[in-house]
């Protein structure tokens, strides 16, 4: 560099002594953030490993039954595949080289050595990601041996953190060329749908799960550590060539994510994480001739319902998770010794992930009601219209699922059944969900280890997913006591109708809601 110029690392430092002389927070405020972090590091590590731990004594000590079926220990192996793409999803979308708002203001236009003023940005998702992919590889020895020993755990936690830095560390050398990161980012969300299909494709093939061996875990923990050191140091020297307006684009998604994040706003993150992700060109417009043929009255019914299946149909991310949790649940089910607790588990959190990628008009519509408002329905009857669609996908994936589970337990007609009843519920639970309103910060807030929320918050998340609990109540039994006898039956039937009733119905307005406006 030509003399009088800065350097990054200059630059960084000044920057970092100037934002210290201003701030009001301490020492012990630092402290007390980095204890938090490592508190709830700990705590999750340990949870992971203890039922990894768990599954690989449970599985070695029960006999394999005869015929195709999923080892237990392949569902540990799996979630932390589904736990690899998921991350590699975020660092595609946020990141992984990003600056924020104002550092893009301030550090881009300088004529400062670009590699080193990087150089934090560049490191931050990959060290992330490999205290992230140490606890999931040894969760993985875990689950595929019951007493793998200390050396191969601390081998295997080595490749898990490694093999996570260096998927990162590629996001980041795509992220050179918009082309490159926007496959990247399709790579990534693809890998995550794939894992639950692979869970059935195991389980179709009845594949062992195999052993750990020491030899391989160190040449796999030595190539992973290599391959993350390699690809940092091609993406330190390569940093300079990434666009600002990918640094800019990356940040200012990050910020957007924080904020929902500390606004308790699941709505807006999904926004923040799926707006840059769409195509910019604008798709052919359907001319719905069905619409003049129908009705007059019912046309802006019709025109509303057709507007909710032309959005699923046209957004593949959501079909792709249609698609994944369907093979989620029919994994779990085809287990060859299933828990059915985890049967339990796998069938409810499929069955409401499913139904939130239905109700994406709904969502959308609580932000921006600009179609609401111009069809000439009432509160009542667009609540109704935005219930069909998900009601009607969430039946044919219920019908698929619950086939599966009619497979492993006498009775398939009932559980068909079961499942067309249980439908509506999961439907009703995502539309409740999209027009929850948004916590109330204007009042006192409860101070907790993760910050100030407010009063309430919980109840206000819980909003949704309290409603496909409660309505699932008659599922939970019936695969608990492997059965669907009529009582059962009419009690789903009961809670589905109760529910679509409840949702149809809009809540009416507080005071407080109305001193605030519409939600944003």
């Amino acid at each position: 560099m030509s003399a009088g110029v800065p350097s990054g690392r200059a630059l960084r430092r000044w920057t970092r002594r100037s934002s210290s002389s201003r701030s009001t927070g301490g020492w012990s405020e630092l402290l007390t953030e980095v204890y938090t972090a490592l508190v709830a590091l700990v705590l999750s590590s340990a949870m992971v490993l203890s039922v990894s731990a768990e599954t690989g004594a449970g599985a070695a000590a029960r006999p394999a039954p005869p015929g195709a079926g999923l080892d237990p220990g392949w569902i540990t192996l799996l979630l932390a595949l589904a736990t690899l793409a998921a991350l590699a999803g975020l660092a595609a979308r946020l990141g992984p080289v990003s600056l924020s708002a104002p550092e893009a203001a301030w550090w881009l236009p300088l004529p400062a050595d670009r590699r080193s003023l990087l150089r934090p940005a560049v490191l931050r998702w990959p060290a992330a990601a490999a205290v992230l992919g140490a606890p999931l590889g040894a969760a993985t020895a875990l689950a595929l041996a019951p007493a793998p020993g200390l050396r191969v755990l601390a081998l295997s936690a080595v490749a898990g953190a490694g093999t996570a830095s260096a998927v990162v560390l590629g996001l980041g050398l795509a992220q050179a060329g918009p082309t490159t990161a926007r496959r990247a980012r399709t790579a990534a969300d693809v890998a995550l749908g794939a894992v639950p299909l692979a869970g059935v494709l195991l389980a179709l093939a009845g594949a062992e799960l195999p052993a750990p061996v020491e030899d391989g875990v160190l040449a796999a923990a030595a190539a992973a550590v290599l391959l993350a050191g390699v690809l940092a140091a091609v993406l330190d020297r390569r940093s300079c060539l990434i666009r600002d307006a990918a640094l800019r684009e990356r940040g200012s998604v990050t910020g957007q994510a924080l904020e929902a994040v500390l606004s308790l706003d699941t709505r807006a993150l999904g926004r923040a994480l799926t707006e840059r992700t769409q195509r910019s060109q604008r798709r052919t417009s359907a001319s719905m001739p069905w619409l003049a043929r129908a009705p007059r009255a019912w046309r802006p019914a019709l025109a509303l319902i057709t507007s909710d299946a032309l959005l699923l149909a046209r957004t593949p991310r959501h079909l792709v998770q249609l698609a994944a949790t369907a093979c989620l649940a029919v994994a779990a089910v085809a287990v060859a010794q299933p828990s059915p607790w985890l049967t339990v588990g796998a069938v409810l959190v499929g069955a409401y992930a499913a139904a939130l990628a239905t109700a994406d008009g709904a969502r959308q519509a609580q932000v921006v009601p600009v179609l609401d408002a111009l069809l000439p329905l009432g509160q009542h009857a667009v609540r109704r219209c935005r219930l069909v669609v998900p009601t009607l996908v969430l039946v044919g994936w219920s019908l698929v699922v619950f086939a599966a589970v009619a497979g492993r337990s006498p009775g398939g007609g009932e559980w068909l059944l079961l499942g067309a009843l249980a439908a509506p519920v999961w439907a009703a639970a995502a539309v409740r969900a999209a027009y929850r309103a948004l916590p109330d910060f204007a009042g006192p807030l409860v101070s907790t280890p993760m910050g100030a929320v407010p009063p309430g918050a919980g109840a206000v998340l819980a909003q949704g997913p309290d409603l496909a609990v409660v309505g699932s109540v008659p599922v939970v039994v019936a695969l608990l006591v492997a059965s669907a006898p009529p009582l059962l039956l009419a009690a789903q039937a009961a809670l589905a109708l109760a529910a679509l009733a409840a949702v149809a119905r809009p809540p009416r307005p507080t005071r407080a809601s109305r001193s605030r406006g519409p939600a944003a």
